[in-house]
């Protein structure tokens, strides 16, 4: 019996299978290696029982079997991706369908609600607008829209006030317009876009009280025209004014953007590469 209380009371080592178990093994390796290696440098008399240590376990790993284990694994990983990356537009737009967003598959992108989604190998890009808004790698279709839900929630979490907005708009659009020449009343939207970066700044408690750069508020183009398309979702006229965009010439294609309809997802976007604010 005593025996037995003095075996139960020793530790219980974890038993790992496999790759997990050779990562045990080699962690172990590695730490002591690693504290060989410095006492090495500055010549610490720990380094002889270190590195016997070390050979000690170099030993006791099997190195075929270890390359064997992990090559398994890479293939059934790799497995799992192609497979996942088989199903993973018809698992996308199956969960898109049961939450009930919009969505309509395309020959290379695919349209859900107001995100054009492109797949790249295992990677995938979402645009607002015809504009990037974020890249990542994911095989599993319904985590993809899991990243979609987060994205959009993202965008309406930025507050938004419909006159404020109007207002910061035309002082935007008021110096782009200074700043251009000729008495074109329409402007560039990506450069009217980064004077909103400054406007709203001039706006900001944070910036006003430390003038200090970091203290610029991010406003990325995408959340932009968003704020366009919240903007004009009850009407592009606000008080006595109205919003006009300009239809793209040719030489504007890569300046343009598409302002996302809100209230029908699936219907037309407004194409723009230059807008106006104009008496209603």
């Amino acid at each position: 019996m005593a025996d037995e209380k003095a075996a139960s009371s020793k530790p219980t080592e974890l038993m790992f299978p496999g790759w997990e178990s050779d990562a045990r093994q080699l962690g172990k390796l590695a730490k002591v290696l690693s504290a060989a290696v410095k006492s090495k440098a500055i010549g610490k008399p720990e380094f002889a029982k270190q590195i016997e240590e070390a050979n000690r376990l170099a030993a006791q790993i099997n190195w075929a079997e270890v390359r064997g284990n992990i090559e398994r694994e890479a293939k059934g990983e790799q497995e799992r991706i192609e497979a996942n990356l088989g199903g993973r537009r018809e698992k996308l737009l199956q969960a898109a369908s049961a939450a009930k967003w919009v969505f309509q598959q395309g020959s290379q992108f695919d349209l859900i609600d107001i995100f054009q989604v492109h797949y790249e190998g295992a990677a995938v890009v979402v645009k607002l607008g015809g504009v990037p808004f974020q890249r990542f790698a994911e095989t599993d279709g319904e985590k993809v829209f899991a990243r979609l839900k987060q994205l959009r929630a993202g965008l309406d979490q930025v507050p938004f006030q419909r006159e404020a907005f109007f207002k910061q708009l035309k002082g935007a659009h008021a110096i782009c317009r200074h700043a251009q020449s000729g008495s074109d009343e329409f402007v560039p939207v990506r450069e009217l876009h980064r004077e909103m970066v400054f406007e709203r700044a001039r706006n900001s408690d944070r910036f006003r009280k430390t003038g200090e750069a970091k203290s610029i508020e991010a406003y990325p183009l995408p959340q932009f025209i968003y704020d366009l398309a919240r903007l004009i979702r009850d009407g592009a006229v606000v008080g006595s004014e109205c919003i006009r965009t300009q239809t793209p010439a040719m030489r504007e294609s890569k300046e343009m953007v598409h302002i996302p309809n809100l209230n029908n997802p699936s219907s037309s976007e407004t194409a723009a590469a230059r807008l106006a604010i104009r008496p209603a």
